[in-house]
């Protein structure tokens, strides 16, 4: 680095000063060239000299002040100021600057040992491995040739020279003279002129180094090899034996074992191709070879080496990925491969990929590294300089975050500024599935990588955040609000705030599942848990707490790990809400200040912890309320109401919460513009658009907060001071007069938001026709409620949006008119805002007139209602008038809210689907009002024949009167359900590690996951599906029940009632008849089946409903609870763990049904939804259950009436199997979409826990028709390997297999079809290591001969025998199971085992084998005709083994192997001969 002298003297000692521009001098990371670490004499740093750059950006040593070559003696930059002030400077070597004009930048050293990526480039050189060929750059000039090794390398050996060359310099290790040669040209220079920008080339090293020797290449290896050789040619038998006895003596055993291992893998090395992958264990033991043997070479090579591009890389890595194991390629691997691609890619500022590759080819063809820029043409270089190659634009995710570290402010400021481009960017493309204008781009696979444990940018942000310039901080909290999805989490959790089911929401922190257990048959969909122990995130303010711990315990590393896990939580173990919490009392500008609370908000939506911590900062909260109460009182902008938004969601975790803010008067400091009483709405229009849309945002967020505190019982009886201020926004407006002055969303919003809160209120009410005396007790036990007087006005209000005849707007959009120079149509958004009121209004109708409602009809005198409230058929024949359904020819608005639904955007789409119901809601509850009602309609309906046909409608009952109506809309609903479920991805794709399933916006998960308005989109339309089946007459149909085993996978976290709904829906007595039906007509009708003679009687079709309805209720509804409480605390001190350790997710919780009644908050950790696929198969794949005693000791508990839950299970399995989808219908069912892998393994499973099932009568038959309809699947399958259990189940699936054979040797007693099922796993399309455990285990028990024939296995014989086995490991276990006597019975039995090893053996043994077989053909023939030697009962299988030949010339054939074997038998003739002898003696020949 360059001092500056600036004329001090050397006694004078420099001091320190700060300056506002000059603090940024603290934060630092990168050091620019031409500044120093240590200014004196306060001078400030002076910017960096522009040349061909537009701004200061971070530089490499490489591009340096003289960045231009010289011209005609003189550089064409000025350099006098910088070599005068520095008299130390070292002179500039001649062609120093020409070695400028191609200089590259210098390379990091890469971590040895860690990365085995570049493994990739194996250089195939006779059998050996070349070293890594040392990089080296040729600087020709017109009297100069000199080579310049790469400044990376510690070991330079200089290359032998002819003895008349002496180097330039004997001191200097760098610079060297090549030779020359008789021509007076250099090799070397020729080389080198094509090595000017060569990038280095990772090649394997070890003790394959190569190195010259007379102009050759010979690898030390072999020439260790041929010395050793020899060595050992000169020593006898005697003395070789006694050196290896030697060796053996004095070498430890293990390190012996070790380097047997080394040799053959060196010999399998050098069998296969070294273009091959180096595993990761061979790649360890080349490197410490290298380090060990220090070989290091200096050559060069005639031809330039090759630049790989990454595409190149990763074409190749996926060949070896396929060439490796092909089959076992797991998503995982994949996702892997998507990330690491990440890693090269450019971004601009804009956060736009720059694809524009500056590579130049070759002459021969080949890419290039050279950058193709030079002094002349820099000008068309991007104005961005990298911190990697400087001739590539933009930069890396990881150089951007570098280069926030800088030691520049505005260069740490246009890194921030691009990362938070970039995200913003694939935030949006992820929640919208957009594709790139220049093609597509893995926006998910970015997010990932960007967040990921790599880049550290949780560690950049953090300390960024500390920063003290504010332009720093301001850029480093927008990118921080990226990462947190504030914006698209706001979108989102705005449009659910609007509708009618919102409480409270789910919490955004990423999660996992657990993993698979055996005692549920491995079936997905396990407890979902935090990435992050929540103790951990709070980790770092415990330990400043707690004096007694060690100093060093909480290290960064810690912190960066978190980060990795879990994003917010790593920035909260870091320390953000203390530094969030300064900088909001330190008066910040209002952008900064409006980025801060939004911050808060995402942190505080993550999950209770955070919240907590948020709460329990003490000043957080506090200072939010004081900054909006110290505020002009009448001015409303962005940062009062997201602090609203702040309170809301604080509120909506505890019931405590709302306590503390009323005791501390934060609520009323926030909610006080609620008790003013309001302008006219005159007034409110002129205030401007603005104006407008403040005051409603800010009212819209204070009733959202106040409709907490009314959800959790406080503020009720407040209410009514507020009423009288709310009441101008509970009428119809002029519609006109708000579209003229664009508010009309604006009023819209609050009058939703008013109708919303007197839903809730309506939910409180008492039931109409109680008595005093339970209200009395309702006041004396302290529970508010609300008075029915006060909701005559609020109705008569809510009709009024009912009566859409009166509204002009509504009345031509419904009715599709607009006559020419009327006022303009309604926009969506307006259409939007309209349906979302019309939507409240309906649902607090539905709410207040279900508290009229009696709990019981039964009770009441003759069942019927003695009066009714004059609202109810009010509403009913509003209903009726306005047209909302279709009782005659014309439309209706339920058409009309259908069509919209399927056709306009999705917010659109929600807000229609919410409409219609509450409408199915308010009518359902008319009906029954009327039905249930005293009526003299009903007694004497003659004498009203002349009565209004509104009347008879409503007294007929609306929804009978319009049935046809109603379900045409239930199949256009099923229809849009089953379309859009296998378009919608699933949440859950990764375990944990990979991007959070579907929580929060764009973590990772496509179209935005389980946040995306997709997804809400299909939950609405589920709850929707789950009204119209419920207050409808739908019959049970194929496409009925297959829409509501699709509506199960839609269902999300806290909607567990739609689920119990349609369990209950599909578990019913009408229902289970149906399957039944459908069951005898697949029978009847497809071919190979009989139809069963037996039928199920009534009390059996209520036994399979309540056990099945009960089983999937508590398997999949059942929430988790940890066994302490959340307010308790944990005793660290009494527990202490090792410092370098973060705390494991505890394990041991209990399960209960009772969710938690203080918080409105939805957690995703501790439940199941949503449901995997195949959840319907747990039923028959439960076995049983671990419980633990208070002892410790664990033990086995059989599920109560396990044997009525797998019967009723396998019924409800071959019913929806039976059934088809739809004749007419173009979406399958979720049940086709399930592969017979799940479902074979669920019917083996059934079996684990005895034999129950398969002795029952009827269960076995259904048992039976299952495996065959699986057994014509097989067949039908094409590829051949098409059942992988392994990976497709469980990794440890060969365990299960183990335990399912002892299972079928203990209890089966050679029952066929437990027989079956044993035998599909020696299928040919199993994995091999599957079928090596169901052998093995067969073999041990001695169960082979259990084994049914082939004609009775459930799938057609080919599959068992063809291909050809080819498996090692398998053919060696045939044998042993033939020469240990296992297969004895197996052949007398005609066992499918014995035709198995038969056919197999027979056909490999005396197939064509070729290489490595060879040898493994030998070695099975010789342990055959050993054990004939010894045992002469096997006499009989060895004959069927050489006879077993299906073609015409089979004599010759049979001869043919008699003189194989012969040639084979190797001191085995005789027996041999004895065989040909029984052979012929049998006349088989």
């Amino acid at each position: 680095m360059k001092k500056e002298n600036g004329g001090t003297s050397k006694n004078s000692k420099p001091t320190l000063q700060f300056g506002g521009d000059d603090a940024s001098r603290l934060v630092g990371g990168i050091v620019e060239k031409g500044f120093s670490d240590n200014p004196q004499g306060g001078r400030p740093i002076a910017p960096p000299r522009p040349s061909v750059l537009p701004f200061p950006v971070a530089r490499h040593r490489s591009h340096g002040p003289h960045w231009a070559p010289k011209i005609g003696g003189s550089s064409v930059v000025n350099d006098k100021d910088y070599a005068g002030n520095d008299n130390r400077e070292e002179e500039d070597f001649d062609g120093m600057e020409v070695a400028a004009s191609i200089a590259n930048p210098v390379q990091r050293k890469e971590r040895k040992g860690v990365d085995f990526s570049q493994w990739k480039e194996i250089v195939k050189n006779n059998g050996t491995i070349k070293e890594p060929v040392r990089e080296t750059k040729e600087i020709n000039s017109h009297s100069l040739s000199r080579r310049v090794a790469d400044p990376d390398e510690h070991v330079i050996e200089k290359r032998q020279r002819p003895q008349n060359h002496s180097p330039k310099s004997e001191g200097s290790n760098v610079v060297e003279k090549p030779p020359t040669w008789r021509d007076g040209s250099s090799k070397d220079g020729q080389v080198d002129l094509k090595m000017k920008s060569m990038q280095k080339s990772k090649v394997a090293s070890g003790f394959a180094a190569q190195k010259l020797v007379g102009g050759e290449e010979v690898g030390i290896e072999s020439q260790i090899d041929a010395e050793n050789r020899a060595q050992l040619s000169k020593m006898s038998a005697d003395e070789i034996a006694e050196a290896q006895a030697e060796i053996m003596n004095k070498l430890n055993p293990e390190l012996i074992n070790l380097l047997k291992k080394r040799g053959q893998t060196k010999v399998k090395r050098q069998k296969f191709s070294l273009s091959d992958v180096v595993t990761g264990s061979e790649a360890d033991s080349l490197q410490s070879e290298k380090n060990r043997s220090k070989l290091t070479e200096n050559t060069t090579s005639e031809k330039p080496l090759k630049i790989v591009t990454t595409d190149t890389l990763q074409d190749k890595g996926d060949k070896a990925s396929s060439n490796t194991s092909e089959e076992n390629c797991s998503m995982w691997d994949a996702w892997s491969k998507r990330v690491e691609s990440v890693r090269d890619m450019r971004f601009s500022v804009e956060g736009k990929i720059i694809r524009t590759d500056f590579a130049r080819v070759s002459d021969d063809g080949k890419p290039s590294s050279e950058s193709g820029y030079s002094a002349d043409n820099v000008s068309e270089r991007d104005f961005l300089r990298t911190e990697g190659d400087p001739g590539a634009s933009g930069y890396t995710i990881k150089e951007a975050v570098a280069l926030s570290r800088s030691v520049i402010p505005g260069q740490r400021t246009i890194a921030l500024h691009l990362i938070a481009a970039v995200l913003d960017k694939a935030i949006c493309s992820i929640s919208q599935n957009q594709v790139d204008s220049e093609g597509p781009v893995d926006w998910e696979a970015i997010w990932a990588f960007a967040l990921g444990p790599e880049p550290e940018l949780a560690l950049s942000l953090r300390m960024s955040l500390d920063d003290n310039h504010n332009s720093v901080v301001l850029a480093c909290v927008k990118v921080i609000q990226c990462v947190l999805s504030c914006t698209m989490n706001k979108i989102v959790f705005d449009i659910l705030e609007k509708t009618p089911t919102y409480v409270g929401g789910a919490c955004t922190s990423p999660v996992f599942r657990t993993k698979p257990d055996v005692n549920v048959g491995f079936i997905r969909g396990g407890f979902w848990k935090y990435n992050v122990k929540p103790s951990n995130i709070l980790h770092f303010h415990e330990e400043e707490s707690e004096g007694d711990k060690d100093e060093g315990e909480h290290t960064i590393k810690d912190d960066v790990v978190l980060a990795g896990q879990d994003f917010a939580a790593g920035l909260v173990r870091m320390g953000i809400l203390p530094r969030i919490c300064f900088l909001l009392e330190t008066d910040p500008s209002a952008p900064l200040e409006e980025c801060l609370i939004s911050i808060l908000i995402a942190i505080a939506r993550h999950s209770p912890t955070c919240a907590a911590a948020i709460i329990d900062s003490g000043k957080i909260v506090q200072t939010v309320a004081n900054r909006f109460a110290s505020k002009e009182q009448m001015e409303i902008n962005i940062c009062k109401i997201k602090s609203v938004t702040l309170l809301k969601v604080l509120a909506q975790y505890e019931k405590k919460n709302c306590l503390s803010f009323i005791n501390s008067g934060i609520l009323h400091k926030v909610t006080w513009h609620l008790y003013r009483y309001p302008n006219s709405l005159d007034q409110w229009v002129k205030s401007g658009t603005e104006a407008c849309k403040l005051s409603s945002a800010l009212l819209v967020e204070q009733l959202r907060l106040y409709k907490v505190f009314i959800r959790y019982g406080y503020c009720i009886s407040d209410f009514s001071n507020m009423f009288t201020s709310l009441c101008m926004w509970l009428s119809v407006p002029t519609i006109e007069k708000l579209m003229e002055n664009d508010v009309m969303n604006e009023y819209c919003a609050i009058t939703n938001e008013v109708y919303l809160i007197l839903e809730v209120l309506a939910c409180r009410l008492p039931n109409f026709y109680s008595d005093v005396r339970e209200k009395t007790e309702d006041v004396a036990e302290g529970k508010e409620t609300w008075s029915w007087s006060q909701f005559g006005s609020i109705i008569d209000l809510a009709l009024e949006w009912v009566q859409v005849k009166n509204i002009a707007p509504l009345t031509r959009l419904f009715n599709c008119q607009n006559s020419v120079g009327e006022i303009r149509s309604l926009q969506d958004s307006e259409i939007n805002s309209l349906l979302w009121v019309i939507s409240s209004v309906l649902n607090m109708l539905s709410s207040v007139l279900k508290a009229v409602i009696p709990e019981d009809f039964t009770s009441l005198p003759n069942g019927r209602l003695s009066w009714l409230p004059e609202f109810v058929p009010k509403v009913g024949l509003e209903i009726i008038k306005n047209g909302y359904f279709r009782f005659s020819g014309n439309g209706s608005i339920v058409d009309y809210l259908c069509r919209l639904r399927i056709e306009n955007g999705r917010e659109l789409a929600i807000s229609s689907t919410c409409c219609i119901q509450g409408l199915i809601r308010v009518v359902d509850s008319v009906d029954k009002l009327i039905q249930h009602a005293n009526l003299e309609i009903h007694q004497k309906p003659s004498k009203f024949e002349s009565a209004p046909e509104e009347d008879k409608i409503l007294a007929n009952g609306i929804l009978k009167s319009c049935a046809v109506e109603v379900q045409h809309s239930v199949t256009n609903l099923m229809k849009q359900i089953m379309n859009k479920w296998q378009s919608t991805k699933p949440v859950e794709i990764f375990s944990r590690g990979g991007p959070a399933p579907g929580v929060g916006v764009g973590w990772g998960a496509s179209d935005g996951g389980y946040w995306s308005l997709n997804s809400l989109l299909t939950q609405q339309e589920a709850r929707l599906l789950v009204d119209l089946l419920e207050r409808s007459e739908t019959p049970p149909t194929a496409q009925t029940l297959n829409c509501a085993l699709t509506a199960c996978l839609t269902v999300g976290p806290g909607n567990s009632s739609v689920i119990d709904k349609l369990l209950n829906f599909m578990f019913r007595v009408p229902v289970l008849k149906y399957l039944n039906l459908g069951i005898e007509k697949f029978l009847s009708v497809k071919q190979g089946f009989s139809p069963f003679k037996w039928d199920y009687e009534e009390e059996e079709y209520l036994l399979f409903a309540n056990v099945l309805a009960t089983h999937f209720r508590n398997r999949w509804l059942t929430v988790k609870k940890k066994q302490k409480s959340t307010g308790e605390k944990i005793n660290h001190k009494s527990k202490k763990k090792d410092a370098r350790f973060l705390e494991t997710i505890d394990e041991n919780m209990d399960e209960s049904n009772q969710e938690s009644l203080s918080s409105l908050k939805l957690e995703w950790a501790y439940q199941r939804l949503p449901l995997p696929t195949h959840w319907f198969l747990s039923a028959i794949s439960t076995v049983n259950f671990v419980k633990i005693d208070s002892t410790g000791e664990t033990y086995m508990e059989m599920p109560e009436n396990f044997l009525e839950v797998s019967k009723a299970g396998l019924f409800f399995l071959l019913g929806i199997e039976a059934i088809p989808a739809s004749p007419t219908s173009e979406f399958f069912s979720p049940v086709e979409c399930v592969t017979v892998v799940w479902k074979l393994h669920a019917i083996s499973v059934v079996l684990l826990s005895g034999m129950g099932v398969l002795e029952d009568e009827k269960s076995r038959d259904v048992y039976e028709t299952l495996q065959n309809i699986y057994g014509k699947i097989i067949d039908e399958k094409e590829l051949h390997k098409s059942l992988q259990f392994e990976s497709e189940i469980h990794k440890n699936y060969p365990t299960f297999i183990e335990t399912l054979v002892e299972q079928f040797a203990a209890e089966s007693y050679g029952d066929v079809l437990f027989g079956r099922q044993i035998a599909v796993y020696l299928h040919r399309s199993v994995e091999a290591s599957v079928r090596l455990a169901a052998w093995n285990g067969l073999s041990n028990a001695r169960a082979l001969e259990l084994l049914p024939p082939l004609d009775k296995c459930f799938s057609k014989a080919e599959g068992y025998l063809e291909p050809i086995e080819d498996d090692e490991k398998i053919l060696e276990a045939y044998v042993k199971s033939w020469v240990g006597g296992a297969l004895d019975r197996a052949a007398k039995r005609n066992s499918m085992s014995f035709s198995l090893v038969l056919h197999h053996l027979s056909c490999f043994v005396f197939g064509d084998v070729v290489g490595d077989m060879l040898s493994l053909r030998n070695k099975l023939v010789k342990s055959l005709l050993r054990d004939y030697s010894r045992k002469q009962q096997h006499e009989g299988m060895l004959v069927k083994l050489v006879c077993y030949y299906n073609k015409s010339d089979r004599d010759c054939e049979i001869e043919r192997r008699l003189q194989l074997l012969k040639e084979i038998c190797d001191g085995n003739l005789a027996s041999v001969e004895k065989l040909e002898s029984c052979i012929k003696l049998n006349h088989l020949i």
